[in-house]
């Protein structure tokens, strides 16, 4: 089947959440009291309608996407939870981006999403941390100093080849310092 053209997609919004609870929340007992809430809150067309997809859930943080139309309503939707598998809980939302990678970037904790004592380290004078990614001879660095990132939009910090090998080389090739 042929995929839709873009300008005739549904546009995504994708609303990062968290879990507040008892106990341990499941996937699927969440799932369950979200379609329930739904239904009761919008009916069958409104829920419809929002196109409402549970992305990912690790038993406190999330991801849920719907068309950018809703997203207002979806909030209102999370904001009706109370009780998830018989336990009491509250679903607070973080956040709404336009990606997955910007949404868990910029609202789920990344310490949450990737243990520290799975990483590789940096360590390079003044820029050390765990390596997120390599791509190649690109790397994206979560640094030890949030600092580093305060006022750019994101949690990491990229390097090159050129950085990690410690040569004074500028993007021209030369090391004349223009």
């Amino acid at each position: 089947m042929r995929s839709w053209l873009p300008v005739l997609r549904d546009r995504r919004r994708y609303i990062a959440f968290e879990v507040e609870a008892e106990g341990r929340v499941r996937g699927g007992d969440l799932v369950a009291e979200i379609r329930a809430a739904q239904t009761s809150l919008f009916g069958d067309l409104g829920a419809a309608k929002n196109r409402l997809r549970v992305i990912s859930f690790d038993g406190r943080f999330g991801l849920l996407r719907s068309t950018h139309t809703r997203t207002e309503e979806c909030r209102a939707l999370l904001a009706t939870v109370n009780s998830v598998g018989g336990m009491r809980a509250a679903i607070r939302v973080r956040g709404i981006s336009g990606s997955i990678k910007a949404a868990t970037e910029k609202y789920i904790p990344q310490s949450i999403l990737q243990p520290d004592e799975n990483k590789r380290r940096v360590d390079l004078g003044p820029v050390s941390g765990s390596v997120v990614r390599v791509r190649g001879r690109e790397i994206d660095l979560s640094p030890d100093d949030p600092k580093m990132t305060e006022g750019s939009g994101t949690r990491y910090v990229g390097l090159t080849s050129f950085d990690l090998r410690g040569e004074d080389i500028d993007a021209d090739g030369t090391s004349d310092g223009l």
